[in-house]
């Protein structure tokens, strides 16, 4: 087994770590990728969540450039989307 930063599993003991590598070894290459885009998906719902929280009043579209901002940065977001989230704190 390669080698993992200990911090990453500090509070996951050996026999736990063991059996979640090799779930993942038992998947199949289309089961790893349909398991990165859900765990893309619930990470953006994560995203939304903390939008919305944070911005109780924003709507749809404003939800969707504070999330999209926090993955493009201010430059992109105001080259495609004219939308400066620091005039939107």
């Amino acid at each position: 087994m390669d080698q993992l930063p200990s911090e990453w599993f500090a509070d996951t003991t050996t026999e736990a770590l063991n059996v979640y590598i090799e779930l993942h070894r038992a998947m199949s290459q289309s089961q790893r990728l349909a398991r990165v885009f859900e765990l893309g998906q619930f990470q953006h719902s994560l995203q939304v969540a903390n939008v919305r929280s944070n911005y109780p009043n924003a709507d749809e579209q404003e939800v969707f450039l504070r999330v999209a901002a926090r993955r493009l940065g201010r430059d992109l977001m105001i080259e495609v989307y004219n939308w400066d989230p620091d005039l939107h704190p």
